[in-house]
């Protein structure tokens, strides 16, 4: 038996009314909403219809902003959409340029509405612009006019003085200039003329105008040549002040030198060398390239092998005296500006001629060139200073004289090292001895030599390696003179110092102490070696 259960049962239509109740009443409560919404709605609009004013008035200030932004858009998008051209006072056309280069609308210029700026130009009187003739002509490289500011400068194939000079170029002479590297200018004479370089130190141009040239960029120049130069095949290659024998010799080269290029005149070639110099070689003593040889210019212009021997004086007031030392009394005065003829030299001074005075002047009151310098002969015909009362009774004594002085007016020197050597002539003579009051024959040239500023070694074969070897024939007052063998012992024993004429001074021995003595004596001439120049 089953027992049943003591819930009460609800029927299946109760259920189905309770929920249809329950939608009814939630769509009920939806509609109520809706119509209250659409109501509050409806009255907001109508107020802000019969006041829009006041409805304006309180809307936050964002909303203005938003709507700013909102509107401009298609503004924005219609504008984007014009292509811009050239706006012309004409009908409306198309204008096709030369070459094809551009298009431009032509577009009419409305005159009669409101205009700000300046009015346009009359393209009646004005020329076609560039840009609307040819694109090449509008990019092309400003030109700009200037003048050759230099007297025949060269022209060089690139922008430094390490490229070859290709030409010569005279003062003023017009050229364009069509570009710029660093300071120097690529310059032609017209437009269908070849392009060279010229230093902007060379040049006059418009001031401000180097600014407007073209920059040449550097991937664009060439790098320059190998130098210029050529080797010396013989020994003893003398260099000449021109293109000829006729011309003074300057220097001499040794084998294997190479030597610079810098011209040619016929078969003679322009040099320089270490140090500024330059001169000249003739090219049958060279080993040359023929590359090397047409990459040189004609000299259009040789030295002149005979100048005029003449000086200008560069001071007033200034001392002519009677021998080439500020010790000779003065013969007269010359001031600055005054041509005079130039009749020998001695050491730094000159031999003049003023007014057919002969005087002499000191080398720094002079204004000489090196090519008139080197065409002046050296000469030793000047008196001889008159020697001081007490030195003379010394020499005197020295020499065993009984007329109390000794006789030098025949020794042809004065001034600098030989007139100084003069001085200690009667001196005693000491092993080792320095000076002042005794010497030894090394000891009396380094002693003078360095009262004149040049200090030299200190024995007598030092002093041979030091020097520049000089022969017999070549002496001059000053020099030093080398003997060999003297004393038993081989080398260089011996030494004086040349005062012309065949005339040494030295520290000869204890007995005889400095003397004067002569070259041309069969002992000096047997051991005499060679004389030596102090640079």
């Amino acid at each position: 038996m089953i027992e049943q259960s003591q819930r009460p049962l609800l029927s299946s239509s109760s259920s189905d009314l309770d929920s249809l109740q329950r939608r009814a009443n939630r769509r009920r409560g939806t509609y109520q909403r809706r119509n209250s919404s659409l109501a509050f709605y409806w009255q907001q609009a109508r107020q802000a219809c019969s006041s829009p004013a006041r409805t304006l008035s309180r809307l936050p200030k964002r909303y203005y902003f938003h709507t700013v932004i909102v509107l401009s858009l298609p503004v924005a998008l219609a504008l984007s959409q014009i292509t811009p051209g050239v706006m012309l006072p004409s009908t409306s056309q198309t204008a096709v340029l030369a070459n094809d280069d551009l298009l431009v609308p032509i577009a009419p210029l409305n005159l009669d509405a409101e205009f700000v700026g300046d009015l346009p130009l009359d393209d009646a009187e004005i020329p076609p612009p560039l840009s609307l003739v040819s694109k090449i002509d509008a990019l092309a490289p400003v030109v700009v006019d200037a003048a050759i500011a230099g007297d025949m400068i060269y022209l060089r194939s690139g922008p430094s003085t390490e490229y070859d000079a290709v030409g010569r170029m005279a003062k003023e002479t017009s050229v364009q200039v069509i570009g710029v590297f660093n300071d120097w200018f690529q310059v032609r004479e017209a437009v269908d003329k070849p392009t060279y370089w010229v230093s902007g130190a060379l040049l006059s141009l418009p001031e401000g105008t180097q600014y407007t040239v073209f920059q040449i960029d550097q991937a664009a120049i060439p790098a320059p040549p190998p130098p210029k130069v050529a080797t010396v095949r013989e020994e003893g290659l003398q260099m000449r002040d021109g293109p000829g024998t006729n011309y003074v010799s300057m220097t001499k080269f040794q084998t294997g030198q190479q030597l610079d290029l810098l011209e040619r005149y016929q078969e003679w070639y322009h040099i320089g060398i270490p140090g500024g110099t330059d001169g000249w070689v003739k090219g049958e003593f060279l080993n040359i390239d023929l590359a090397m040889h047409n990459r040189l210019l004609e000299a259009i212009e040789i030295p002149d092998p005979n100048p005029a021997l003449v000086g200008r004086t560069l001071e007033n007031q200034i001392n002519l005296r009677q021998g080439p030392d500020s010790k000779y009394g003065k013969v007269g005065v010359i001031n600055a500006g005054e041509t005079i003829d130039l009749v020998g030299k001695y050491n730094d001074w000159y031999k003049v001629n003023v007014g057919g005075k002969i005087a002499w002047v000191f080398r720094d009151f002079l204004q000489i060139t090196e090519r008139v310098s080197r065409r002046v002969a050296v000469t030793n015909d000047f008196p001889a200073l008159p020697k001081p009362a007490a030195r003379a009774s010394r020499v005197a004594r020295a020499s065993g004289s009984s007329s109390g002085a000794a006789n030098f007016s025949n020794v042809p020197i004065s001034g600098g090292i030989a007139n100084d050597s003069l001085n200690f002539v009667g001196a005693r003579y000491r092993y080792g001895g320095t000076g002042p009051s005794a010497f030894d024959c090394s000891g009396l040239t380094s002693y003078v030599y360095a009262r004149n500023g040049t200090r030299l070694p200190r024995s007598a074969a030092s002093q041979y390696n030091a020097s520049v070897k000089v022969s017999a024939g070549d002496l001059q007052p000053g020099d030093l003179v080398f003997f060999a063998g003297t004393t038993g012992k081989r080398g260089i024993t011996h030494v004086g110092i040349y005062i012309g004429g065949g005339k040494m001074v030295h520290a000869a021995t204890p007995r005889y102490g400095v003397q004067v003595s002569s070259l041309n004596s069969s002992y000096y001439r047997s051991h005499f070696v060679s004389g030596g120049r102090i640079r």
